[in-house]
Parts: structure tokens; C-alpha cells; sequence
């Protein structure tokens, strides 16, 4: 496997696709138990991206870049599930 070249398209395809997902779920108003799942789904995507990124990184001196990819991870794994609903229009209900 000397010519293998690491990708992670396919993560990437199913963080669109779970956005989606969660945008079609919040246009079509549905309970909040099913937005939530929804939302863990689309961080969970997204950290599966950067460190599928940051494996794909070659490593440089200081390793840098790959503190940048850990606190954006560290940042997606604090952030919390009202605050990706939010990114995507949804308004807590009363």
C-alpha cells in the first residue's frame, strides 16, 4: 500500500448529510427528543472530521497545527446540543 494516500471524504459526506438531516428536522418542527439526537449526531460528525484531518496532517516541528485541530475538537466536544440547534435556526419552543 506504498501509493495510499489517507483521505476522509467520506466522513465528510455523512457531516452533510447529518446537517441536513437536522435542518430538514428543524424546518419540519418535530419534538425536541428527536432534534437533540440529531444535533449529538452532527457534533459527533464533526469531531470525527478534524481528527480524521488531523491524522491526515504530517507532522511539523512544534506541532502547532496539531493544537489548533485538539482545541477545535475540545471546543466542539464543550459545545452544547442548544447551541448547534441555534446554528441552525431552531427557537426554543415555550
Amino acid at each position: 500500500m506504498s501509493n495510499y494516500i489517507p483521505h476522509y471524504t467520506k466522513k465528510k459526506q455523512v457531516l452533510e448529510r447529518r446537517e441536513a438531516s437536522l435542518r430538514r428536522l428543524v424546518e419540519a418542527n418535530v419534538s425536541i427528543s428527536k432534534l437533540t439526537e440529531a444535533a449529538e449526531h452532527v457534533r459527533q460528525s464533526r469531531i470525527r472530521v478534524l481528527r480524521a484531518e488531523r491524522a491526515t496532517i504530517v507532522p511539523e516541528g512544534d506541532g502547532t497545527l496539531y493544537d489548533r485541530i485538539d482545541a477545535r475538537i475540545q471546543t466542539l466536544a464543550d459545545t452544547s446540543v442548544e447551541l448547534i440547534l441555534e446554528e441552525f435556526g431552531f427557537a426554543h419552543r415555550s
